[in-house]
Order: structure tokens, then C-alpha cells, then sequence
């Protein structure tokens, strides 16, 4: 099968590779749609993960979706040819961690697409069948891609504890903000106001009913916003402390960005002052279900999310274009197999 392989930063090759098998326990998915996340973007540019460098030509890509291409042994579906979700998040279910109801944080966690285990921008990839759910008949294979972040967006509005009647403020509106935006929506919460630099990204949030709205986290200051839950989305370095100065006393702060480089400080004299509750989400815990059954109600619409679209042996420029932020393209999704089904 061809597969997009990063061999060293910025180095992204088209190379062909042996097709994998469904084993026992396992779904082998032909990939259909690859939503390029910062995480690959940040290994396609620094040639590691957080300072763990891939042992071999990496395979990236973990927002993804498909179609069941074949059945490992004991598995009964969904049937060949199905198209499917998957959560790449794949826990032991055996650690005390799992055991705990928090396989999110699994000790023995396989996640694709992070050093050393291949991930989906290639024609074919093998899940355990516990990942893998059946796509809404009215969903594409790139709504199938973003089922991921709206995963992360679920997860961490249900940390938050957000309900109808609090107010909410929001910094950064990539893919990451507007999936918690639509969490919280879907959850009828209405006083959402939101921050981030580009403009064009601004639209479509204000478009929902987010407001106010602002270039940075000090016109939201300005306009008097003092939110009971502020979820910092952007992973800007700076964010964390602007995001504890929007909350009120007593508030809660929920990072969800994920910092470049890893480090974040801040003056803590506002969240001891204010005797703030500050919790880091961690990707996404039991939400494939919930998505799912969201984008088939029609309570969340992933379809309005703007996109581009690429082919596999476009998958550098997709990067690339990644690293840009252009204000219409919340996600590159590249194609590693386009015939059949709507991808977009």
C-alpha cells in the first residue's frame, strides 16, 4: 500500500509499505479522510514528539475515518464496507488506571501516529475493534475525521461541569475551541464569548451566537466578560494565565491547548487570589458514542467546519498549510483513498 512517511522533519515521502492484517480482536479500516492535527504538524516540523524521536519512517495521522475493509478473528462487525469512526486513543483496559474509569490515561496507551506506532495517512491501517463505530448515514468520511476533536470537545466540557445558564469564555477558535463550542451548545449553554487573532475564524463562532467577540483575551476583558468556565484552546504559551484573568472567583479554567514549547508560566497571584479550579484535558475519555449520536441528531453539524482537502501525495503541503492558519481552513484532510463515498 502507498503510505505518507515522515523520514525526518519537514521530509515527507510517499513510499510503498506492506499492507497490514486484521489479527484477532481487529478491524482493518481503509482510510478514507486524515484530519492533519497540530500534533503532527508540530512532529512533521520538529522531527520529535515532545522530545521522543520516531525509530523509523513514521506513519502520522490519528484524526481518521474509513471503511471496514476486513474482520480479524472474533470480531462480527460492523459489516465490510461500512463506513466508520475511530478513537485512536487505544487503552489496555487492564492497568489500574483503566480500571479506574480513566483509560484515557491508560499506562500502556497506544495511540497511532505518536512515536513508535504508524498512524492513518496511509491506503490502509488495522484498529481493535472496541475503537471503531459505524458512521450516521448522512455523515462523510471528513465529518468521520473530525469525530476526534469533537471526542476532545465533549470530554472537556463534561470536565468543566457547564451546563444551560453559565457563562463561558473561550480562547482560540481552530478546530479544538469551535468542538467545545459546539459541545457546549449541543449541552444548551448560550453565553459563550470568544477570543482569537484571526479574524476569519471569528466568523463562523459569532455566526453560532458566540459573543462577545475579540482579537485577544483583553477585548473580552474590556467588554466586561467574567466567565464561570474559560477553556483555553489555543496553546499559546501565554494563554493559561489570560484564561485564569477571565474567570470569575471561584471559576474554573480548562486547558485544553497543548502548549509549544511545553511550558507554560504564569503570576499566580489570580488563581490563588480567586481560589481557582485549573484542570488540563486530556484528549477524550468515552465520548465515540456521544459524538456519533450528536452529528446523527443533527445537534452538532461537523459539515459547516471549513476544510481543505488533499491527496496523500499532497500530505507536505497539507502540513504546510497547516502551519499557515489561514483563516478558511480549520483542518487540511487529506484523502489517502478517494473513490466511492463522499469524503466532504
Amino acid at each position: 500500500m502507498r503510505a505518507a512517511r515522515l523520514h525526518a522533519a519537514r521530509d515527507v515521502r510517499i513510499d510503498e509499505v506492506p499492507t497490514p492484517e486484521a489479527g484477532p480482536g481487529e478491524v482493518l479500516v481503509r482510510v478514507r479522510a486524515v484530519a492533519i492535527c497540530p500534533s503532527d504538524l508540530r512532529l512533521y516540523q520538529d522531527g520529535h514528539a515532545s522530545g521522543v524521536v520516531p525509530d523509523h519512517p513514521m506513519i502520522q495521522g490519528h484524526e481518521f475515518s474509513g471503511e471496514v475493509a476486513a474482520l480479524g478473528q472474533g470480531v462480527g462487525g460492523p459489516v465490510v464496507g461500512t463506513p466508520v469512526a475511530i478513537e485512536p486513543s487505544w487503552h489496555c483496559g487492564e492497568c489500574d488506571v483503566c480500571l479506574s474509569g480513566h483509560e484515557n490515561l491508560c499506562r500502556n496507551v497506544i495511540f497511532p501516529s505518536f512515536p513508535q506506532r504508524d498512524g492513518a495517512l496511509a491506503e490502509y491501517i488495522a484498529c481493535p475493534s472496541f475503537a471503531v463505530r459505524a458512521l450516521p448515514e448522512s455523515a462523510s468520511f471528513t465529518e468521520g475525521a473530525l469525530i476526534e476533536p469533537l471526542g476532545v470537545g465533549i470530554h472537556a466540557v463534561r470536565l468543566s461541569g457547564a451546563q444551560h445558564g453559565y457563562r463561558i469564555a473561550i480562547l482560540g477558535a481552530g478546530t479544538i475551541g469551535m468542538c467545545v463550542m459546539l459541545a457546549l451548545s449541543a449541552r444548551g449553554v448560550t453565553q459563550i464569548a470568544l477570543a482569537d487573532p484571526i479574524a476569519a475564524r471569528r466568523e463562523w463562532p459569532g455566526e453560532l451566537g458566540a459573543s462577545p467577540l475579540g482579537a485577544s483575551y483583553e477585548e473580552l476583558l474590556e467588554a466586561g466578560v467574567e466567565a464561570d468556565v474559560v477553556f483555553e484552546c489555543s496553546g499559546d504559551n501565554a494563554a493559561v494565565e489570560q484564561a485564569m484573568r477571565l474567570a470569575r472567583p471561584a471559576g474554573r479554567v480548562i486547558v485544553v491547548g497543548i502548549p509549544h514549547p511545553d511550558e507554560v508560566r504564569f503570576d499566580s497571584t489570580v488563581p490563588r487570589r480567586r481560589e481557582l479550579t485549573v484542570t488540563f484535558s486530556r484528549r477524550s475519555r468515552d465520548t465515540l458514542d456521544e459524538a456519533i449520536d450528536l452529528i446523527a441528531s443533527g445537534a452538532v453539524d461537523l459539515a459547516a467546519l471549513p476544510v481543505r482537502q488533499y491527496a496523500l501525495d499532497q500530505t507536505a503541503e497539507a502540513m504546510e498549510a497547516t502551519a499557515a492558519r489561514p483563516g478558511d481552513m480549520l483542518r487540511a484532510i487529506v484523502e489517502p483513498c478517494t473513490t466511492g463515498r463522499h469524503s466532504g
